[in-house]
């Protein structure tokens, strides 16, 4: 399943159990953050036994509202019991900031920021 706009796409790919962000998501609220919080909610029940896993080196930007939809996500799969793998770049300060927070949600999620980001 893949989501594209103007600046970003998002793709959930069923094999790997991966969700790659790219881009800059600056969506306004909630309500037009529904697509990406079905994906994700699709992605959460489709996956067992093994962690998800969020590839986000490459999203350049993701807002406030970004950031409380992937929240409401983390607290979801806190409440499955179902683990999350977040690969980051280090070279984009707010992924350095915000993604950590993540951890703070729920002790199973687990953030890298690989070297070849």
């Amino acid at each position: 399943m893949k989501l594209e706009a103007d600046k970003y796409t998002v793709e959930y790919i069923r094999k790997t159990r991966m969700i790659t962000f790219k881009g800059v998501l600056r969506l306004q609220n909630k309500e037009e953050y529904r697509n990406i919080s079905e994906l994700l909610s699709q992605a959460a029940s489709e996956t067992t036994g093994l962690p998800l896993i969020l590839d986000m080196r490459e999203l350049v930007f993701l807002n406030s509202s970004g950031i409380s939809s992937l929240s409401m996500f983390i607290l979801k799969m806190r409440k499955l019991d179902k683990e999350i793998h977040i690969h980051g770049n280090s070279s984009i300060p707010w992924q350095t900031k915000s993604l950590k927070n993540f951890q703070k949600l729920y002790s199973k999620v687990d953030i890298t920021f690989p070297s070849d980001s």
